[in-house]
């Protein structure tokens, strides 16, 4: 019998039938990790929505920036995180009141589906809603709900059934970590995220 070929996944391959050697994690170049972070809650909203099942630097950052930086009243990204919200939820909500503003200004339709999804934009604005109903409303907003573990598992529930939430809750927990706050609802502080 043959020996089947090197898989494509195989991260080394040694000569001869079936030895396939693993690359020991000491030997693997370490994932550089990003040094900035999104300055707004706003920011942080669109890029979970978005980031699901596209490439995150080519399509995810860019579309943010399209959205945002016109009436952000800062930076949107910074190394460390932000006191004031450079462009809070409710200024995103008067911006694009519906999902046909959001996706013009996005210049994106995807859905949060294949299967007859939500627009990615309606799933945003369901979400800015859904923090700006629980009071968070901005970064600054941030330290209150870390301090609350009820409010936390409150707004967190509401989050779930926004449609599009992905296997295991992947977009909430995208957002979460992009806002530096970990699964318990406490504060991770100097974890970064864009």
């Amino acid at each position: 019998m043959e020996a089947a070929p090197p898989s494509l996944f195989d991260d080394e391959v040694e000569t001869g039938p079936d030895h396939v050697r693993r690359i020991p994690d000491a030997e693997r170049a370490p994932v550089p990790v990003r040094a900035e972070r999104w300055t707004s809650l706003s920011a942080c909203v669109l890029d979970a929505v978005w980031s699901v099942g596209v490439d995150h630097d080519r399509v995810v950052v860019p579309l943010v920036r399209r959205v945002l930086e016109v009436e952000a009243t800062g930076p949107l990204l910074a190394e460390t995180p932000a006191d004031a919200d450079s462009h809070p939820l409710p200024r995103l909500l008067t911006r694009f009141p519906d999902e046909q503003a959001l996706e013009a200004a996005a210049q994106n339709r995807q859905r949060t589906s294949t299967r007859g999804g939500v627009t990615k934009a309606e799933a945003a604005l369901r979400y800015a809603r859904t923090l700006v109903t629980h009071g968070v409303l901005g970064v600054e907003d941030l330290p209150r709900l870390t301090a609350d573990p009820a409010l936390w598992a409150r707004l967190d529930r509401a989050l779930s059934r926004v449609p599009g939430e992905g296997q295991h809750g992947a977009r909430r927990s995208h957002f979460w970590e992009l806002c530096g706050v970990d699964g318990s609802g406490s504060s991770q502080g100097g974890d970064s995220a864009s």
